[in-house]
């Protein structure tokens, strides 16, 4: 019987088969192996429990938290209440290109900033290569959109706390009324999410909110020599040097022709895996 893990609880596992979720903990050849997103091989025992003998090759695994297969991320960011982090957003921007995962980046909260604003931050995204979504759970601006986009996939819904993550899901997934988080008085969200869950979609697929992408460190996912390849449109230009650092090298061709938003974190982040040996890759 093939079926999804679905859901994951400490040592167990849900699996959605037949159309029924069954509990299952995974053998020991298989413990700590097995994740949220996974298809796996088995059998009922009975009506209530699952045994698993196999898992079946995956397409990627989202590091953090630990979500297999899966077809898309929407990295939502606030345009305010809290403001929009430049520095956090391309930092999960970067960890998502490394494991080759589609990120589409979700501007929520419309109702709260004047036009201009958000066009000024959709442009500099868009014109980095990335799809992007503004739109308000008030006003219902984007959600169709949204709603389109997702339909039939797996997808992981990242970003902070206080962003709107759980709004969004619980505006196209009737009846879920999922907590949603308060903004504390210095403007950060505060964590409602704990367990990780694949939400059915009733327009087909599933849908995860995580707090894995809340607070993160560069350097826990990506390497200083990777993360130049990481901004995707600083591919298009051609520098003079196969290892430049878009930093001081003559005949860069990044330098200069790119966002100055993109570049300022790209620096930042750049300087801080400067910082530690070996880093991660």
């Amino acid at each position: 019987m093939r079926g999804l893990v679905v859901y994951r609880k400490g040592p167990h596992l849900g699996v959605e088969a037949n159309g029924k979720v069954y509990i299952s903990i995974p053998k020991n050849k298989l413990k700590g192996k097995i994740f949220v997103g996974d298809i796996v091989h088995g059998e009922s025992i009975d009506d209530t429990h699952f045994r698993i003998y196999d898992v079946e090759p995956r397409k990627n695994l989202l590091p953090r938290p630990k979500v297999a297969n899966v077809d898309m991320v929407l990295v939502v960011f606030s345009i305010k209440q809290p403001d929009i982090d430049p520095l956090h957003l391309d930092g999960i921007l970067a960890v998502l290109e490394k494991e080759s995962i589609v990120g589409v980046i979700v501007i929520n909260k419309k109702d709260l900033a004047k036009d201009e604003e958000i066009k000024r931050w959709m442009r500099i995204y868009e014109d980095a290569g990335y799809n992007v979504i503004a739109c308000s759970t008030i006003t219902g601006e984007g959600l169709k959109e949204i709603k389109e986009i997702i339909s039939g996939k797996i997808t992981v819904l990242a970003g902070p706390s206080g962003s709107g993550k759980t709004s969004i899901i619980n505006s196209f997934i009737p009846g879920m009324n999922l907590k949603v988080g308060e903004v504390g008085k210095f403007g950060r969200g505060r964590h409602t999410t704990t367990d990780i869950k694949l939400i059915k979609n009733p327009d087909g697929g599933y849908v995860c909110d995580t707090p894995g992408f809340a607070k993160f460190k560069i350097h826990d996912f990506v390497s200083y020599e990777e993360l130049p390849r990481l901004y995707r449109e600083f591919n298009r230009f051609k520098c003079r040097f196969n290892d430049c650092t878009h930093t001081v090298e003559p005949g860069c061709g990044v330098m200069g022709n790119v966002s100055p938003e993109r570049y300022r974190t790209y620096v930042i982040m750049l300087n801080e895996l400067k910082d530690v040996p070996g880093g991660r890759g």
